[in-house]
C-alpha cells in the first residue's frame, strides 16, 4: 500500500494551532499535572494537554510549562502512542542504544508494527508527515487503512478529501501538501507539542472506547438465543454508550432496535443483523459487526477494521 498516499485527519485538525522552534527535548520527565502552569491557559487546545498529562500520555518539563508551540521528538511521540494504546509487551528493536531512556517504549511501539516503514532516530525533530507515519501505524489494528482501490478513487479530486468515518485524509496524486497555508496538511512544517496532545487524547479516547465497546458486545452476544426464526436477548444498559440493532429483511427493508432490556425479534425473512456500538452523542462506532447467516446461525464477523 502507498502509505504517502493517505493521512490521518487526526493530524490535520491540529494543524492551525501556532508552529514551534527547535527547543529543549521533553525527554525529561518531571513536574506533576496538577502544578501552577500558565503556558497553555489561553491555548487552543489546551483541553488536549490537560488530557495528555492526565492519562499520562505527555509531561511537563522541570520548570512546570508544557511549552505547547515547541517541537516534538520522535522519542517522545513513541512514549506518547504506546502509553496512548496501553502497551505492555514488546520485542528487540536493534537501532537504538542499549541505554536510551526510550528503549522500552520503541520495543513495545515495534511489537505492534508502529515503527513499520519508520527509520528509527529517537532525536529527529518530527515534521507532520513524519508524525503521520507514526499515528497511522499506530491506529491500524484499531480502524485499519484505506485501500488502494479507494485511494485511486479519490486521488484526481482538487481538494483534500475528508473519507468518512474511518479518519482518514487522502491528498491529489498522492502528493502531500507542502504549503503553508494553515488549511492545507503542511507536511513539511514541525509537529509541535499541543497537536500531538490533540493525536494523542484521540487515540487513547479511541482505544478505551473500542475495549469498552468490545466489552459490552460480548455481553450483548452472549445473551443470544437463536430458535425457530427468533433472537432473544439483551440490549445491555452503559451510561457511556448506546447498542443497536439493524436487521435486514428481504425487500430491502432496515429494523432497528436499541431500547436496553430484554428483546425478542422474529429474524426468519432476515438475511443480515448489524450490531453497533457508539459513544452517546457520537456517531462513529467503537464496535460494528455483522451477523451475516440468519436465520440459521449466530455467527458474526468484526466490520469495524
Amino acid at each position: 500500500m502507498k502509505r504517502k498516499s493517505f493521512f490521518l485527519a487526526i493530524v490535520l485538525a491540529a494543524a492551525t494551532a501556532a508552529g514551534g522552534g527547535v527547543g529543549e527535548s521533553s525527554t525529561v520527565f518531571a513536574a506533576q499535572a496538577n502544578q501552577a502552569v500558565k503556558d497553555y491557559q489561553n491555548h487552543v487546545h489546551k483541553a488536549d494537554i490537560e488530557y495528555a498529562m492526565k492519562n499520562q500520555l505527555m509531561w511537563l518539563f522541570p520548570d512546570g510549562n508544557f511549552r505547547p508551540d515547541q517541537t516534538i521528538t520522535q522519542a517522545d511521540l513513541v512514549v506518547g502512542i504506546a502509553q496512548a494504546k496501553g502497551l505492555t509487551q514488546g520485542i528487540e528493536v536493534k537501532n537504538i542504544p542499549a541505554n536510551h531512556w526510550a528503549k522500552t517504549y520503541y520495543e513495545k511501539a515495534a511489537k505492534e508494527d508502529i515503527l513499520l516503514n519508520v527509520a528509527i532516530d529517537p532525536n529527529k525533530v518530527l515534521t507532520r508527515e513524519d508524525a503521520a507515519y507514526l499515528l497511522i501505524n499506530a491506529w491500524e489494528n484499531l480502524r485499519g487503512t484505506r485501500t488502494e482501490k479507494e485511494i485511486e478513487r479519490y486521488k484526481n479530486q482538487s481538494q483534500v478529501q475528508f473519507i468518512g468515518s474511518t479518519g482518514f485524509m487522502i491528498s491529489k496524486s498522492g502528493e502531500l501538501p507542502n504549503g503553508t497555508q494553515t488549511a492545507k496538511f503542511d507536511s513539511k512544517s514541525p509537529m509541535t507539542r499541543a497537536e500531538v496532545s490533540y493525536s494523542l487524547h484521540k487515540l487513547h479516547e479511541d482505544t478505551v472506547g473500542i475495549n469498552e465497546a468490545e466489552i459490552l458486545f460480548g455481553e450483548f452476544h452472549k445473551s443470544l438465543k437463536l430458535s425457530n426464526g427468533k433472537v432473544t436477548g439483551v440490549i445491555p444498559k452503559s451510561e457511556k454508550y448506546f447498542l443497536e440493532i439493524a436487521l435486514y429483511l428481504n425487500g430491502p427493508r432496515v429494523k432497528d432496535y436499541k431500547e436496553t432490556g430484554r428483546f425478542t425479534i422474529d429474524v426468519s425473512q432476515a438475511y443480515k443483523m448489524g450490531v453497533r456500538v457508539v459513544y452517546k452523542g457520537k456517531a462513529i462506532p467503537q464496535a460494528l459487526y455483522q451477523y451475516t447467516k440468519l436465520p440459521t446461525s449466530l455467527d458474526y464477523e468484526n466490520i469495524r477494521r
